[in-house]
């Protein structure tokens, strides 16, 4: 299996890369975008939305991995499959998912000094394969401020709570895979999670 880690500059590659490599025997590629086709790709986390976007719209073949490879998509690797996020005053992504991403605050116009940094709660809602074996209700590490709040009936597959304010922890749509939180830096859940995906 051929899986492709993206590197936007600013990501931590080296807590997913050995996550993966604990996982399953699998070739891992990082920015090698010579390669036209891979099994998997994933869009790690951490980082500033803007930065990501002006990476991710300069890749070679972009558009044809995320047609034809399953997609994981962690925290920020998330946000940019949604039609924009105000982190940076409305920076454009990838408009897969039409909707936007905003600040998990009480005020969502306004930048709250209280991120979500902590271990919290996943509740699933709805099954799909890439859910096998985890319980209905798990921890997950989360480290973010913005997030989709909106609740879809068709992409919306696991909800987290902060400061009052329902999120959207894990979206299916199609061939993507979009979770808020860091499987590679949570528990056996997260592994569990990490080997689904790559089982897909």
């Amino acid at each position: 299996m051929n899986v492709l880690l993206i590197n936007y500059g600013t990501s931590n590659i080296s807590s997913i890369f050995n996550a993966l490599k604990k996982i399953k025997k699998i070739k891992i590629f990082i920015n090698n975008f010579k390669k036209k086709n891979y099994d998997k790709v994933i869009f790690p986390g951490q980082g500033h939305i803007k930065n990501c976007m002006n990476f991710l719209l300069k890749i070679n073949y972009l558009e044809n991995y995320l047609k034809n490879s399953y997609i994981l998509g962690i925290c920020i690797g998330y946000h940019i499959f949604f039609q924009k996020s105000i982190e940076n005053i409305n920076t454009n992504c990838l408009n897969f998912i039409k909707e936007d991403i905003n600040l998990i605050a009480n005020n969502c116009c306004y930048y709250t000094s209280n991120p979500n940094i902590n271990w919290n709660n996943v509740n699933i809602i709805k099954y799909h394969k890439i859910l096998k074996n985890l319980p209905l209700n798990f921890k997950q590490y989360f480290m973010h401020s913005y997030s989709s709040i909106f609740l879809n009936q068709h992409f919306s597959y696991a909800t987290s709570i902060f400061n009052n304010i329902i999120f959207n922890s894990i979206i299916i749509k199609e061939n993507k895979f979009l979770v808020q939180f860091h499987p590679e830096k949570s528990n056996k859940h997260g592994l569990l999670l990490l080997n689904n995906f790559l089982n897909l």
